[in-house]
């Protein structure tokens, strides 16, 4: 019975393997050598076309007329998303002619038909908004900048995306047709501000004198501030202290440390001079309800 059943199947496969001529095998197997090779070539051509690019502006930044190192490192991301995207394009298009008449579709859809067909609308918003960011310089690879709720240092700019890798290392990627709004603090000197609260108590003239006289020093030895420090006054009258406010302009990315630093000096000139910087008072509450 079994065997019988196994005869019967070998007799319909041998059935089926006449009907599908060798031909059809060998024309099948290469149309698929075909296609492994065009995708082998398509790699072979980007690879040998991003060196071509890193090598051209490279040999750019080393000339007499050197562009900015941020621009040529853009040009160079953005040539080498262009050339991708390219080749891909034209690899999968050759692909497609394997198996298809691609000059009757193109012909009769049209380009711009074929790209509204496959949903590319995002895509050409992306790409062209891709283009002004460049051309406008908008940012440029390296600025640090700030993009909707994103913050952190350009990657990468392509001609769809952007990216973005921030202070803890996380890396955002943004379609650049969502680029509405773009904060840069790579582009022109910076203002850092400090704000320091002393006791109601203290002599306020006094302690403005001191911040003064700190600031000014720690400018001196500092050439990442770029302009004298400023004390503007009394800023707030807050719940436990007085508030006043320090700015000083600094060079682009250098207002943070110049904060910080800032702080500390203030801190410690006020300590010296017997001025308290209050913090909020506290209530403890003892078990027994009583107050401490």
């Amino acid at each position: 019975m079994i065997l019988g059943s196994l005869a019967n199947v070998g007799e319909k496969f041998i059935d089926w393997f006449r009907q599908y001529k060798i031909e059809n095998y060998i024309q099948t197997g290469f149309v698929l050598l075909r296609v492994l090779f065009i995708i082998l070539i398509a790699g072979i051509v980007y690879k040998v076309g991003k060196v071509i690019i890193k090598r051209f502006f490279e040999a750019q930044s080393r000339s007499r007329f050197h562009m900015d190192k941020r621009k040529i490192d853009t040009l160079s991301a953005l040539s080498q998303s262009l050339l991708k995207y390219l080749v891909y394009f034209v690899a999968g298009l050759t692909i497609l002619g394997q198996f298809m008449d691609t000059t009757s579709i193109l012909a009769t859809a049209g380009i711009g038909g074929l790209a509204i067909g496959f949903g590319a609308q995002s895509l050409v918003k992306d790409v062209i908004s891709g283009f002004f960011i460049l051309f406008e310089e908008q940012y440029a690879v390296g600025d640090y900048v700030s993009i909707g709720d994103t913050t952190g240092t350009v990657e990468e700019i392509g001609l769809r995306i952007t990216k973005i890798r921030g202070f803890k290392g996380e890396l955002t990627v943004i379609p650049n047709g969502q680029v509405i709004k773009v904060i840069n603090y790579t582009r022109g000197n910076i203002l850092a501000v400090v704000d320091v609260g002393v006791s109601y108590e203290s002599d306020v003239d006094k302690a403005i004198q001191i911040m003064k006289e700190a600031a000014l020093k720690y400018a001196k030895e500092n050439s990442d501030i770029v302009e004298e420090p400023q004390v503007l006054g009394i800023m707030d009258l807050g719940d436990s202290n007085i508030v006043i406010r320090i700015v000083a302009r600094t060079l682009p990315m250098k207002h943070w440390g110049v904060e910080r630093e800032l702080r500390k000096r203030i801190k410690e000139a006020l300590d010296r001079n017997g001025i308290p910087v209050p913090y909020p008072p506290q209530i403890i509450v003892h078990e027994d309800g009583k107050e401490g």
